[in-house]
């Protein structure tokens, strides 16, 4: 019983409050489509990807993989080095600090494949700063640890197509979700602090005391209507007094 009560509680408030949700909702729809629309720029993602080892030879020939590992582990820590990093940075005008936030590797376990993923807010220079951090990477281990068995791995002629990450409508939806649950969250909130009583049981509940009945009071009528009723009467009564001057009955 104390359960069905406390639903059509929280039914009614929804009922009483229905104003202030509505309002709410809207104020951050609103606010979150703006913010979305003028204010955040879109951000786009480029992949390219690294095969570390040849696909092609047996595990054993890797010394039970741990030489494989090593090749593994070494290239996806040089992939973010400073002599990876700084090189990208110098030809697009980049700070370091701004590439290597933008800069995500991956490697799923037992994978020979290494991903690396770049973010940003102009698409064609997403695409050339992967592109780069990957040339410059088998560049580099070929010169520098003579490492053959790194190979670029892309199936586009022309390099890869940076793809657009989240949406305006999406921001939309998750704005609208947010908006409801804050305006009933500030509905509940105002239906606590509202210390007014409204219904008998609340009279019943707050003096412990039964009821015995209700007088519904009609409201009072404004100065204004008070007023021009007031005038009309005066109205009348003058007319019938100049009708008894003159031997004349007015209604």
């Amino acid at each position: 019983m104390q359960d069905q009560m406390d639903i059509k509680g929280f039914f009614s408030v929804l009922k009483t409050r229905i104003l202030t949700i509505v309002l709410v909702t809207l104020f951050v729809f609103i606010l979150v489509g703006t913010v979305s629309i003028f204010f955040i720029k879109p951000t786009y993602e480029s992949m390219e990807s690294i095969v570390v080892g040849d696909l092609n030879k047996q595990t054993t020939e890797y010394a039970e993989s741990r030489e494989l590992n090593m090749l593994l582990a070494s290239t996806i820590d040089f992939i973010k080095s400073p002599s990876v990093l700084n090189t990208v940075s110098n030809e697009f005008s980049i700070s370091y600090e701004d590439i290597e936030k933008q800069v995500v590797v991956q490697n799923t376990r037992n994978s020979q494949i290494v991903n690396v993923v770049v973010r940003g807010s102009n698409a064609e220079e997403t695409e050339k700063i992967a592109n780069m951090i990957v040339v410059t990477t088998v560049d580099k281990m070929n010169q520098l640890f003579d490492v053959q068995d790194i190979y670029i791995l892309s199936d586009a002629p022309n390099g890869t197509t940076a793809e657009k990450v989240g949406s305006t409508t999406l921001n939309l939806g998750i704005g609208l979700v947010i908006g409801v649950l804050a305006g009933i969250g500030i509905a509940f909130l105002k239906e606590h602090l509202d210390d007014s009583i409204r219904t008998v049981s609340q009279v019943e509940k707050e003096l412990g005391i039964p009821v015995l009945g209700d007088l519904h009071l009609k409201k009072k009528a404004s100065k204004k209507r008070r007023h021009e009723k007031h005038s009309t009467q005066r109205g009348r009564k003058m007319e019938i007094v100049d009708g008894e001057e003159k031997n004349e009955i007015s209604v």
